[in-house]
């Protein structure tokens, strides 16, 4: 359990406020005792709402606990009157009626009830306030959380797919390196003081050529490697090499029915229509 996401969904003001269920209440009580941050929570949740309600107390006007006294004495006294008035004249007990005025009795009794019941609704108006303001600010931040997750879950699902593409892509190339009619060519530096190397593997039954990067120097800026086929003496393009990729894959070039060797050359960026002798990196017969 997390105590922070506990505190912050409101079971403790809740719990202050008489807004929860006995299971609740149990709860509450339960958990503050076995975590002491809830405890803490409690603790200070307590502190403000009793700060709060002292700050804002009105203090009643002067001598009204001695008129509320007053009255509560000759209510006491009226039901045992009451009985009396009727067998006596009027004209002899004036002060006894005028003394019992039930209706002002009701609004001077009721002015301190009024008073408490006015702070009590601001104290609760105050609080759901606050409360209303801190579930928002904790939904909101839910629902950045959610939209986050979500997005780093398509995220992931994006580069499964990519993923699985690129595993179906590379078992096909490898597979077609395997089957009985592919030859494998090696190509080997053509420059001593360069050491590099590369794969082919042609099928000239099925007119495919696969190119496999071993060690190949790192292309210079605005240039790209190119694979040639030398058939009848003639240098025939097959396709350009992927630039800088240095990871280990087969790379899927034209197909063709014969060659007598393989060579790659460095070109500029987008290849050329004819070889460049002097950039020759690799070499392989058939």
């Amino acid at each position: 359990m997390d105590p922070k996401k506990y505190i912050e969904s409101g079971i403790i003001e809740d719990y202050l406020m008489g807004f929860v269920s006995e299971q609740e209440r149990q709860e509450v009580q339960c958990l503050s005792k076995i975590y002491p941050e809830i405890n803490e929570a409690l603790r200070q949740a307590e502190d403000i709402m009793s700060t709060w309600a002292a700050a804002n107390a009105e203090e009643p006007p002067a001598g009204m606990k001695d008129k509320i006294m007053a009255n509560l004495g000759e209510q006491e006294k009226g039901p045992v009157a009451m009985p009396a008035l009727k067998v006596v004249a009027s004209s002899h007990e004036p002060s006894v009626k005028s003394s019992i005025n039930p209706a002002a009795t009701r609004s001077k009794s009721s002015q301190p009830i009024g008073w408490i019941a006015a702070a009590a609704a601001l104290i609760l108006s105050f609080f759901l306030a606050y409360q209303w303001q801190d579930s928002l600010q904790f939904m909101q931040a839910m629902e950045q959380e959610i939209a986050a997750q979500d997005q780093e879950l398509e995220n992931l699902g994006s580069q499964l797919q990519d993923l699985q593409g690129d595993k179906e892509q590379y078992q096909s190339l490898w597979a077609a390196v395997s089957e009985p009619g592919t030859q494998k060519i090696t190509l080997n530096t053509v420059q001593e003081d360069k050491p590099a190397t590369a794969t082919v593997y042609w099928n000239p039954e099925k007119e495919q050529t696969l190119f496999y990067r071993d060690q190949l120097p790192a292309e210079a800026e605005n240039s790209q490697y190119q694979l040639w086929a030398i058939v009848k003496g003639k240098p025939v393009s097959i396709g350009l090499l992927a630039l800088n990729s240095n990871e280990l894959q087969l790379q899927n070039m034209s197909g063709l029915a014969e060659a007598d060797a393989f060579a790659i050359t460095l070109e500029p960026l987008g290849g050329s229509e004819s070889p460049t002798l002097d950039q020759m990196v690799v070499m392989g017969k058939v």
